[in-house]
């Protein structure tokens, strides 16, 4: 990136509002671990060199340096393991307009405003892009205070984004939301793969109506939309009690941003 994109994106950005970067109870976890199995093997080692008179050991010495060795090397390859993921874990600056991610790969930078898919891992980290040809960026539930992050973006994205789709709707013009098949949001709650390479389908959303596949609803009929986590299903209900949809919460990207333009659209019918 030259140095004239990096005014750019600045200027573009805004200030700063909080950075997010590697976990620290995980490293002080990983640390620990390769500094225990190290001070394990240096002692058993130094045991080998105070076997005489006074230290007995009956079994074969060859043993004890086996232990050893093997300890340090145990402790070894977990502090390389450890350097390695916090090298590769990317850094994210959330900033009042945008967020940057810098890693190994490079820079990232995605305006709120543009964001258009953003999609919540049911059992922690998130992937966004910033439209359906652009590449994913990922923020691992690793990422120190991962839960302030994570409810810091929806709700950015929610303000900026949400102003840009609530101007088009009163335009007179639909939006346009993806979602995944249910089979695809079910299997990524029991394994969280990075893996987003899934057809989405469309659904749309007008100033007085939701359309999602051959069905839809008026806005002012929808009464609520529930979450009930045990069973993993988001249901649209309308104002008889009925369920209009039925849907995995992680199906529909930018879940939160949907919510929040229907119930402006309702707001602003009353």
């Amino acid at each position: 990136m030259t140095h004239i994109e990096q005014a750019r994106d600045a200027q573009a950005l805004g200030p700063l509002i909080a950075t997010y970067g590697k976990s620290r109870s995980f490293l002080f976890v990983g640390w620990f671990m390769a500094a225990l199995f190290a001070v394990v093997g240096l002692f058993v080692l130094w045991l080998t060199t105070r076997i005489g008179p006074n230290f007995r050991f009956s079994g074969d010495v060859s043993l004890l340096y086996g232990v050893g060795f093997g300890a340090l090397a145990l402790g070894a390859a977990i502090a390389f393991f450890i350097w390695r993921l916090a090298a590769s874990q990317p850094t994210f600056q959330l900033f009042d307009n945008g967020i940057r991610a810098s890693g190994p790969d490079g820079e990232n930078v995605t305006l709120y405003r543009e964001l258009e898919d953003l999609y919540t891992f049911f059992y922690g980290g998130i992937g966004y892009r910033a439209s359906a040809n652009a590449p994913w960026t990922f923020i691992g539930s690793r990422i120190h205070k991962f839960a302030e992050l994570s409810e810091r973006l929806r709700s950015l994205q929610v303000a900026h984004r949400g102003e840009v789709l609530h101007h088009q709707l009163q335009a007179g013009k639909p939006v346009v939301f993806r979602y995944l098949e249910d089979s695809v949001a079910q299997s990524k709650s029991m394994v969280a793969s990075r893996n987003m390479n899934f057809p989405t389908f469309e659904l749309a959303l007008s100033a007085h109506q939701l359309q999602i596949g051959q069905k839809s609803i008026d806005i002012d009929r929808i009464a609520n939309i529930n979450t009930n986590l045990w069973t993993e299903t988001s249901s649209i209900m309308d104002v008889d009690g009925k369920v209009f949809h039925k849907i995995h919460p992680s199906s529909i990207l930018s879940f939160d941003l949907l919510r929040a333009l229907i119930a402006r659209q309702q707001q602003a019918m009353r």
